[in-house]
């Protein structure tokens, strides 16, 4: 479950456009002041009880269906001494209704193969609660239990006094998971953010004093007011007979009915105010100074085409600024770290434009004129109209790709979608009429009304300027007297005009000599093309119709960084964040996205420690610009810019790196590091003595080394392939790539293996009353699949019973995580543990429970019904992934990497079926050893008397 705001609603800007220039190219039967038509693919109604429903017919996932129950209630309604009740209800849902008993209702959707947390969630914002299920088609039977568990949610909750003393201490578990530097720092900004506003005193958390003490009867009253059908909404997607359903919501929620004493719902306004309203803020374990500039303003209306259009234009906007903004990051000493402005909701009565920036600590008046000097230019002076045509070409672009993907979008972004309609009225035209207006709209959109919109950033009135900074001997803070002048005098002044600076030169100006497949395999059971090239480099071909714009790359060789020396280790692990702004050919990256403005194309190049890889996206549109793109970033790395990207990584990461000692949670996984590596020179922590190794040539010289061998790279395509014409491309810019014919790398072990016994680690640092902690165990391990699979078993259970004892049972965490991982590279060995933060007085017995529940499954072996809900949880996970791209891609690598054969992929289900139970206890013994583990803990470090 998790805690959430209000982030709804559009981008809006005032700005009236004249109805008649472009309505002739839309249907002439839409009303450009109107209220936009409802996508006709959608069954929506009213029932007689007010409960309004939404339905919708969609294929992805298959055998899939999203649901919701939309309560229209949060923490905005809950009186004083309810603060708290309306998320506190929320996990009551889960803890006995009227036709499931205590986890009964967890356990039998965990039975069908849902995950706690991602297919069955809720959540509590100011205005509203949501409940998703996510859950599979196998009978209607089994979407009918998921509407009979939805209709308890709305009106079957039992409220066991029992189960609430329980859950009072998860809540107040979540509540402490919180705590920290960020939740310090926004409990004194909310107050002015929330100016005399009725939000700034019930942020959905709550109060622990009424969430410790509230009596049953206080929750209950809370439930029978606000979960009422009149402001409810069922929403359902997925594949399914739409009118099928429609029929079981009718059937189920028409009896639910509204109590005779409902208190109105009312609106709860955020005032506007005359005066700048100032929060400045240091605080200890802050890392970075920051600020950010609200101007509030009424949200703006979005229901119809005008409305529409509004949106666009603010969109431009934004895009256009940030573009600049983002430009002066890549200076060798650029003004500020990042810095952006947008539009977002305060909540449903209230908007907000904001400029954001973060700072180089020793030029916070420097960063703060520099934003503002920018955003003012924009206003002054305009943007260009090359700046513009790009922008259009990529919102054009991205519109272009919903289309194409219309019937492939996964059911829960409907889901998302409809709930805003029911919860903020925002319109679903559907993509098809959206599109058509994108089309019509943006064509007539001109600079000077988009020059327009910026003129909001020069008001004075209902500002609030937040400043942030560090804690810190020496460090100067800025008062209000002198951020004022910062903005004011960045206002003021005035940068010239904006060069937009744009290359003409092609892309690639000499397309290579093809070379040739050298040899085919085809893989039949899974439609995979197998290629070695004329260079030596081996291609993975799968074309799915999975997506319509979509072709997924990963492409790795053995290596990485453990074939560095150790003086050159620290120049290899900035190569790629260096020449990542380098640029690739002839073009810098701020002339390479230019140039590429229109095209939906996408590379990341890596170094890891045992394996080098480049990682892509594009769309089949584009594939002649993607090919050109990866043989250019291989062959031809930016040597030109190498020196201004240098400093300006440099800078930047310096900064970022200055306090970092302050964070906890850094100090804590530093010294963890240190417990298991000792000094080892790979395992130094980040600081500014360690970048002093960083090195512009040797890097560019490393990056080059490690992309020079294509005949060591396997190459994996998976999407929207057209095989010849994919073919040719790959002979033309794959097969031509550098090789050194006959060399074959592998990764070298390092001599950093993690030390062995029972260690232990205390940190005490921090403000909060919380512990963190970590266990982890480590060592050697015959790697083998099947071995791997086992210990993932195990990981599995382990993950459901520490949840129901930890957290269930005992009240001491919100949530924790066992992770486990079986190693190849560079040697074989395992790393496995579990993580999870609590109250400073229970971390030993929570420790000694989980010790515990690992000592169980090593020594009795899992339950029968753990081992159901483990099978059934990675045969739904396998199904879904069989219609993905992208696990695909995973899958097909990782078998390549690994020497396996392909079709493992396809019988993956029959080896779950066939899991012998024992093999997850053996697994529990050989990898998670009680002899050899380390017990780390965070806690908060107290001030002596």
């Amino acid at each position: 479950m998790v805690i959430t705001f209000n982030a709804f609603r559009f981008l809006l800007i005032p700005l009236l456009a004249s109805a008649t220039a472009f309505s002739q190219q839309l249907p002439e039967d839409l009303d450009l002041e109107a209220p936009l038509p409802v996508d006709p693919a959608v069954r929506q109604g009213e029932l007689q009880n007010g409960l309004r429903y939404y339905v919708k017919e969609n294929g992805k996932p298959e055998n899939r269906a999203s649901l919701r129950l939309v309560i229209n209630a949060g923490s905005l309604q809950e009186a004083e001494n309810q603060r708290g009740l309306a998320h506190f209800i929320e996990h009551m849902a889960f803890n006995g209704t009227e036709h499931f008993q205590k986890q009964e209702l967890v356990s039998f959707l965990e039975s069908l193969g849902m995950r706690f947390g991602r297919d069955i969630n809720a959540s509590t914002s100011f205005d509203q609660t949501i409940y998703k299920l996510d859950v599979p088609m196998d009978d209607e039977a089994m979407l009918d239990k998921a509407f009979l568990i939805m209709k308890d949610w709305a009106s079957g909750i039992t409220f066991d006094p029992i189960e609430i003393e329980q859950e009072r201490g998860i809540i107040v578990e979540e509540w402490r998971s919180g705590q920290g530097a960020g939740q310090r720092v926004r409990d004194q900004q909310y107050p002015l953010i929330y100016y005399k506003s009725h939000y700034a005193n019930r942020l959905p958390i709550g109060s622990m004093l009424v969430v410790n003490n509230a009596p049953p009867e206080r929750c209950h009253d809370f439930y029978r007011k606000w979960y009422r059908p009149n402001l409810m909404a069922v929403i359902a997607v997925g594949d399914f007979d739409g009118e099928w359903i429609e029929k079981k919501i009718i059937e189920r929620f028409s009896e639910l009915e509204n109590p005779e004493d409902a208190p109105e719902r009312l609106a709860y306004e955020v005032p506007d105010h005359e005066e700048t309203l100032f929060s400045i803020i240091v605080d200890p374990e802050l890392t970075a100074s920051s600020a950010s500039i609200y101007l509030k303003t009424d949200p703006k209306p979005d229901a119809s085409a005008l409305d529409y259009r509004r949106i666009l234009v603010d969109r431009i906007y934004f895009s256009l600024v940030n573009r600049r903004l983002e430009e002066r990051t890549l200076e060798a000493s650029p003004p500020y770290l990042n810095a952006s402005v947008g539009h977002f909701p305060l909540g449903r009565e209230k908007d907000a434009y904001a400029m954001m920036v973060s700072f180089f600590e020793d030029r916070v008046e420097d960063g703060l004129k520099t934003l503002s000097a920018e955003v003012a230019r924009a206003s002054r002076d305009g943007f260009s109209q090359s700046e513009l045509d790009r922008v259009k070409a990529d919102l054009l672009r991205s519109y272009d790709r919903i289309y194409e993907e219309r019937d492939h979008s996964p059911s829960g972004i409907f889901a998302d979608e409809y709930t805003r309609a029911f919860l903020i009225d925002e319109p679903i035209p559907g993509i098809e009429l959206e599109r058509l207006m994108v089309q019509v709209f943006v064509d007539e959109i001109g600079l000077e009304e988009v020059n327009k919109v910026g003129e909001v950033f020069a008001r004075e009135n209902s500002r609030v300027i937040l400043y942030t900074a560090p804690e810190k001997e020496g460090l100067s803070v800025p008062d209000e007297n002198s951020l004022l002048a910062a903005i004011n005098e960045g206002r003021d002044t005035s940068l010239g005009a904006y060069v937009d600076a744009v290359s003409d030169a092609p892309l690639l100006r000499e397309v290579p000599t093809p070379g040739s497949i050298q040899s085919e395999v085809y893989h039949e059971s899974v439609d995979v093309y197998d290629w070695t090239l004329s260079n030596g480099a081996r291609v993975l071909v799968k074309s799915t119709d999975f997506k319509n714009d979509q072709i997924l790359m990963s492409a790795y060789s053995e290596g990485g960084h453990s074939l560095l020396m150790d003086d050159e280790y620290v120049a290899g692990l900035t190569a790629t964040m260096i020449l990542g702004e380098s640029g690739i050919g002839e073009f810098s990256t701020i002339n390479l996205e230019k140039k590429l403005a229109g095209t939906s194309v996408g590379l990341t190049p890596s170094i890891n420690f045992y394996s080098e890889g480049i990682s892509g996206a594009f769309s089949p549109l584009d594939r002649d610009v993607f090919f050109k793109l990866l043989y250019l970033q291989i062959t031809q790395p930016n040597e030109e810019n190498l020196a201004t990207a240098f400093e300006s990584v440099r800078n930047r990461v310096s900064e970022v790196v200055a306090n970092r000692d302050k964070s906890p949670q850094s100090v804590f996984q530093d010294a963890i590091e240190q417990k298991l590596f000792g000094d080892h020179v790979r395992h130094r922590p980040m600081n500014l003595e360690l970048l002093e190794e960083m090195d512009a040539g040797l890097s560019f010289e490393i990056f080059k080394d490690r992309f020079q061998n294509a005949g060591d790279f396997t190459f994996v395509f998976v999407g929207a392939i057209e095989l010849e014409p994919f073919r040719e491309c790959v002979e033309t810019y794959l097969a031509t790539l550098p090789t050194r014919h006959g060399e074959s790398e592998k990764a070298r072990f390092l001599g950093d293996k993690p030390a062995r016994g029972r260690l232990g680690v205390t940190v005490e640092k921090g403000l909060e009353e919380k512990t963190t902690v970590r266990v982890i165990f480590s060592g050697d391990a015959e790697w083998s699949p099947e071995n791997r699979y086992a210990l993932n078993f195990a990981r599995d259970l382990l993950n459901l019973r520490l949840r129901e004892v930890l957290r269930e049972d005992n009240s001491g965490v919100y949530g924790v995580g066992v992770f486990a991982n079986l190693g190849r590279l560079p040697y074989e060995s395992y790393t496995t543990g579990l993580g999870f933060n609590c109250d400073p007085g229970n971390a030993k017995l929570l420790v000694g429970l989980s010790l515990r529940e690992i000592e169980y499954l090593q020594i009795n072996g899992p339950r029968t019904e753990d081992v159901q809900k483990v099978r059934e949880q990675h045969v739904r996970r396998h199904e879904t992934g069989l219609q993905d791209n992208g696990f695909w891609l995973n899958n097909i690598a990782g078998m390549a990497r690994e020497d396996r054969d392909f079709e493992e992929i396809i019988t993956f289900v029959d080896r779950v079926n066939a899991f012998d139970p024992e093999a997850a206890r053996q697994a529990a013994i050989n990898y998670f050893d009680m002899q050899n583990l380390l017990v780390a803990t965070l806690k908060p470090k107290y001030e002596e008397n």
